[in-house]
């Protein structure tokens, strides 16, 4: 039976530049434009969308479609072709979520649920634009920024096309599904070019056991020291942190760590080191390799005694999306000290998927993402 399904649709009347609500997403929720903020943080959900479809404040499409939104490259940045994802509904069996705990979308028909494929030879992708070309706009405006397309798949050749290659590849949604029923969501290819993977930092509060000195004097057991040439408190220091991280020495793994004062040091981790034997480190092999994995296992437990350090809504370590946020709440006293990742490479997550692993929660996150609202699956067509 097939997992990807078209779907009856409400629409609703979009202006032409959709203003942020200011909610900040959790996790690898869609981003939230101001017109479905309402409906998001109704007592029910759900209930409120069939109360606007009774009323005809909603468009309805009775018949059953896919559609595909084209996310363009952000005013001022130089970009290639748009990120093209594929709304449709997905069966509960359509994928196991990528990260352990995911976030569980308030109302399944209403926040699209991003989902990775596998994509190795770039075929979805090319089905995505072949689409794309023939699909007339539904709706066409601005949201952070960027040209939003959303566009309506006719029931044709090349839609069938699309199901039957998106039922055999690997798929990974990055937050929750229905238990039961389609949820609406954002199917999105590996291989496209424009999507970035990013990595989502940690940082420390209340660790009785973190000594700056003490704590660089045993970590050498584990990873090599390096200075930074640059305060990480000034444009030019973070950009060059970051980029040293980056290319410090090819086929290694590190992490920076983040100090008040805008200090910081590069932990490049040893290679050779035997994981298998570390209580908490992950049993899968692809797991041992992340550098998350590496920070959780090496230093955060067997350097500072951290217990679970993967826990959701652990008291003492907390995600931090960017490194400048990072680099503020440690400079601010809101955190101890940080640690900023790489971002995840494509074919690290690749090897996840292929091997069926699930990562710790909060590892990574996705741009650009579909905003919420543009359309809703219609559960009672």
């Amino acid at each position: 039976m097939a997992r990807v399904h078209p779907f009856p649709a409400l629409l609703p009347s979009l202006a032409r530049t959709l203003e942020p609500s200011g909610v900040v997403p959790r996790g690898n929720a869609a981003p939230q434009p101001a017109h479905v903020r309402p409906l998001l943080e109704a007592a029910n959900p759900s209930a409120e969308l069939r109360r606007q479809r009774e009323s005809g404040a909603l468009l309805i499409d009775a018949r059953p479609s896919l559609y595909v939104v084209e996310v363009h490259s952000q005013a001022g940045k130089l970009g290639g072709p748009p990120v093209r994802y594929l709304l449709c509904g997905l069966r509960p069996d359509g994928g196991v979520p990528l990260e352990h705990d995911p976030y569980r979308p308030r109302a399944w028909e209403v926040e699209p649920a991003v989902t990775l494929t596998a994509d190795d030879h770039g075929v979805f992708r090319g089905l995505l634009a072949e689409a794309s070309e023939r699909a007339a706009p539904v709706w066409e405006g601005e949201y952070d920024g960027r040209l939003l397309v959303l566009r309506r798949i006719e029931p044709s050749p090349v839609s069938k096309r699309i199901q039957a290659v998106l039922d055999e590849a690997p798929m990974r949604p990055l937050t929750a599904l229905a238990e039961t029923g389609l949820t609406l969501a954002a199917i999105v290819p590996l291989s496209d070019p424009g999507l970035e993977l990013l990595p989502v930092h940690r940082a420390l509060k209340g660790v009785g056991t973190f000594r700056e000195e003490t704590f660089l004097t045993l970590v050498t057991a584990y990873a090599r020291v390096y200075e930074l040439d640059e305060p990480l408190d000034t444009p030019r220091g973070l950009v060059a942190a970051r980029e040293r991280l980056a290319t410090l020495i090819s086929g290694h793994h590190a992490v920076l760590l983040v100090l008040p004062g805008g200090r910081g040091r590069i932990l490049r981790f040893r290679q050779g080191l035997d994981l298998a034997h570390l209580k908490g480190a992950p049993r899968n092999p692809t797991l041992r390799s992340l550098d998350l994995a590496l920070l959780n296992a090496l230093v955060l437990r067997t350097v500072l005694g951290i217990q679970e350090p993967e826990s959701p809504g652990h008291p003492q370590v907390f995600p931090v999306e960017g490194l400048l946020p990072l680099v503020k709440g440690v400079e601010s006293g809101t955190f101890q000290v940080g640690f900023a990742l790489n971002p995840p490479p494509v074919w690290e997550v690749r090897a996840v998927m292929e091997a069926q692993a699930t990562l710790p929660p909060r590892t990574l996150r996705v741009e650009p993402m579909p905003p919420a609202g543009l359309l809703y699956l219609d559960t009672e067509a």
